[in-house]
């Protein structure tokens, strides 16, 4: 006589087979499966968070900035170029995914915002010592640098924070407890006749 093991018989009433059909999600937040791959390829196109404006006719960087409130300086014509502005950029991005520990790269950030950082650092260690701009140069940079991608930084691991706590449901509460119960002694009841 031969018998059929109940567990290799596909049941739809059987829990179990039911269960390995349509598993659970990993992730039961209130916004599930965010992170899911599958669910990647239906997303929108990504959105271009920054519109660039053309650039004034005869207008370069140092004038728009710091033109009214400077001369030009060999210190401040080069800090303001274009092409450290692009280095710039891509020492934010190298710091970041180094901060990172090596699993975030972002993209290029919005060149005003950078450029406003540029001015503002500029305006309070900018030294314009003709001598010395090769070494002002690389502290202005490296401030720059250091201020910007810190601050990405803290707003990556934020968003990250942010996207897990959205994917996921906050655990339990867990059940009260009696703080004034110590121990397994109870007190003896006396007669009082």
């Amino acid at each position: 006589m031969n018998f059929v093991r109940p567990d290799s018989v596909e049941n739809k009433y059987n829990l179990t087979s039911t269960s390995q059909q349509f598993p659970n999600s990993k992730n039961t937040g209130r916004v599930p499966n965010m992170s899911d791959p599958a669910l990647q390829e239906l997303a929108a196109r990504q959105y271009s968070l920054y519109e660039e404006k053309p650039a004034l006719a005869g207008s370069d960087m140092r004038q728009e900035l710091i033109g009214n409130v400077h001369t030009a300086t060999p210190l401040n014509t080069v800090f303001f170029s274009h092409a450290n502005l692009d280095k710039l950029q891509q020492s934010i991005q190298d710091q970041v995914f180094a901060m990172s520990g090596n699993k975030h790269r972002i993209d290029r950030q919005n060149d005003d915002d950078v450029k406003l950082i540029m001015r503002s650092y500029y305006m309070m260690f900018g030294r314009n010592n003709p001598n010395t701009v090769a070494s002002d140069l690389a502290d202005l940079n490296a401030r720059v640098v250091g201020y910007a991608s810190a601050k990405i930084f803290s707003e990556l691991d934020f968003y990250m924070f942010y996207r897990k706590d959205i994917e996921e449901f906050a655990p339990p509460i867990a059940n009260p407890m009696n703080v004034h119960v110590f121990g397994t002694r109870y007190g003896e009841l006396k007669s009082f006749f």
